[in-house]
């Protein structure tokens, strides 16, 4: 995929992600820029609630 297409996705993507009312489990983990572990680790700790 060439430059301008990567970026077209993503921007596609951003827009979907800021529309969305709930998130699943790895989106979260994908728009947060967090590892799954770690998103887990701040959910089990309360720092981020859960629906």
């Amino acid at each position: 995929m060439d430059n301008s297409l990567e970026k077209r996705v993503a921007e596609i993507e951003e827009h979907l992600f800021i529309h969305k009312n709930v998130l699943s489990f790895e989106e979260a983990s994908k728009f947060l820029n967090l590892s799954k572990s770690y998103l887990y680790k701040l959910t089990s700790g309360g720092l981020i609630s859960t629906l």
